[in-house]
């Protein structure tokens, strides 16, 4: 008998204390955008909600009647050079995202690679999801669906993670044999192991041999996968009395996988629990000619798996991550 479902609702906001920060002045900044702008000055500077990865900022000019957005890489500096290479391949596929007016791999002040494009206008799809009728979600979901459709059309030789050139430098495994190697590094061996109980890892490790064997039947090719592919990251607008995607953000995480890892992370609580949400999505993503195998969700779950691992093993890791995360994972093995 399955254990009673329960509703778990997993907020990103409530997993940092605040996004992060890059503290420069109106003049610096200027200086920054020159190569974009020349002449202008920044005149105003706003933070941007939604990112807890990089410092990204609008940015108000003279001159200049439409906004920019500057965006610092703060976590990883090295993730830059993948991104500015991402973007130009994306927007010469006519991909929805923004283009980037200037990119530098550093900046006089603190040292942070950046680029600078447009500003995009939107509305964070985890935000209006919430207040959709029916028949708004049906076509948000169906133009979300769509969008990653296109996005897994871009495909690679094997699985692994890029470099600057968007080779894969580094091969993966990402069947069951790479999931339960994943799992051991960072729940047996990692930090991982002091932030969740032996008990909840054993039974983890037991259902992944068990059930893992699903990921192995996967024949499609290895595909671009954003890998942070939800509601914080997804800008909508409104077109004609609907919903539709207007950019696809923060690409500093993709790699080369399968398409299972983008739809486990949309699908998370709460935006996969809206109504009618899932069922829109893949309508989207198979009209889009996207594949998908008959047990996709589950496939979904397993592979979600190696995020709910890599967040409890991060050096830094909130207590909200924590109990989401364990919560997950239990989740996971007890709706089977």
């Amino acid at each position: 008998m399955s254990a009673p479902s329960r509703r778990i609702v997993v907020t990103r906001q409530r997993w940092y204390p605040s996004p992060p920060a890059v503290d420069l002045d109106l003049a610096e900044l200027t200086q920054l955008i020159q190569p974009a702008c020349p002449g202008a000055a920044v005149i105003e500077r706003t933070p941007t909600e939604g990112g807890f990865a990089n410092a990204n900022y609008r940015l108000v000019l003279t001159g200049r009647t439409a906004p920019l957005l500057i965006r610092f890489f703060v976590r990883d500096a090295g993730a830059a050079p993948k991104e500015f290479a991402l973007n130009k391949m994306l927007v010469g596929r006519g991909l929805p995202v923004a283009s980037y007016l200037h990119v530098a791999l550093e900046n006089p002040f603190t040292g942070h690679p950046f680029a600078v494009r447009d500003w995009t206008d939107g509305e964070r799809l985890e935000i209006i999801a919430r207040d959709l009728t029916d028949e708004a979600m049906d076509r948000a979901g169906r133009s979300v669906g769509s969008v990653l459709a296109r996005i897994h059309a871009i495909t690679f030789a094997q699985t692994g993670f890029f470099d600057a050139e968007l080779h894969v430098a580094e091969p993966a495994s990402m069947g069951s044999d790479g999931l339960v190697e994943f799992l051991t590094l960072c729940l047996v061996d990692g930090r991982g192991a002091q932030r969740i109980e032996p008990a909840v890892v054993r039974a983890l490790l037991a259902f992944v041999e068990r059930e893992g064997h699903i990921l192995d039947e996967w024949r499609g090719s290895p595909c671009l996968v954003h890998s942070d592919f939800g509601g914080s990251n997804i800008l909508m607008r409104r077109t004609d009395w609907r919903w539709e995607v207007a950019s696809v953000l923060d690409w500093e995480f993709a790699f080369s996988g399968t398409p299972f890892f983008d739809f486990g992370n949309l699908l998370r609580p709460p935006l996969g629990q809206c109504p009618g949400f899932e069922t829109a999505v893949v309508a989207g993503y198979r009209a889009g000619r996207g594949a998908l195998p008959d047990n996709w969700r589950k496939m979904s779950l397993l592979v979600d798996l190696y995020n709910w691992a890599d967040f409890l093993n991060r050096p830094q890791a909130s207590a909200a991550i924590i109990a989401d995360a364990t919560a997950r994972i239990e989740h996971t093995i007890a709706m089977w």
